[in-house]
């Protein structure tokens, strides 16, 4: 009876369990929107408290999306925007500032796939030990020697720098996007699959 009763349990826990996982992109989706407008409200509450104008805080926050919307545009088409480049002046003009500001900049032109983060290669990598394969983002190189970023499931925007040996890694057809939708997926969404499998089974 005892033995029944833990087997239906453990039955029920993994039905939950796999329930859970079933509304995992749902709930993603509802904590990414719930974030934004929290962020959102809170701005507005901050602007508002400042003008004091319900109206006034309406316009400066609808100017600034505009301005956002122009920023992209301005940046998908000719590939820079007259007003980041200013500011990408000014700040590298600060001592202080110029190097943390460099690397940001870097690191989300990487992320955001424009500019040199096109042309950023997808390599493969043994880590954190023999046999166990994963995606890494190649940031720079000297000769033989690789400077890899590998990101974590499922935010690929943490993880760990490590250098290595350019024969340690297997080079993929992999873009940035296709890299981060396995890591966010937590490996649920599997892009060219047959070119992975084949490259390390040969190995």
């Amino acid at each position: 009876m005892r033995a029944s009763a833990r087997a239906k349990f453990q039955q029920l826990l993994r039905y939950i369990f796999v329930g859970g996982l079933s509304l995992f992109p749902l709930i993603l989706v509802l904590v990414v929107v719930n974030f934004i407008k929290d962020l959102g409200v809170s701005a507005f509450s901050s602007l508002n408290e400042y003008t004091d104008s319900f109206w006034v805080t309406v316009g400066l926050m609808g100017a600034v999306i505009v301005i956002f919307a122009v920023l992209g545009y301005s940046i998908e088409k000719y590939g820079r925007s007259m007003f980041v480049s200013i500011i990408d002046s000014l700040f590298e003009r600060i001592p202080a500032v110029r190097s943390v500001y460099s690397v940001s900049k870097k690191l989300a032109t990487m992320l955001s796939g424009g500019e040199d983060g096109a042309r950023k290669e997808v390599v493969l990598v043994e880590y954190p030990k023999e046999n166990v394969w994963v995606p890494a983002y190649l940031l720079n190189r000297h000769e033989n020697i690789c400077v890899l970023f590998i990101p974590t499931s499922p935010n690929p925007t943490s993880g760990y720098t490590v250098i290595v040996d350019e024969k340690l890694t297997i080079k993929t057809t992999l873009t940035l996007q296709e890299a981060s939708s396995f890591i966010i997926s937590m490996g649920a969404d599997f892009p060219k699959r047959g070119e992975i499998s084949e490259k390390i089974n040969s190995r």
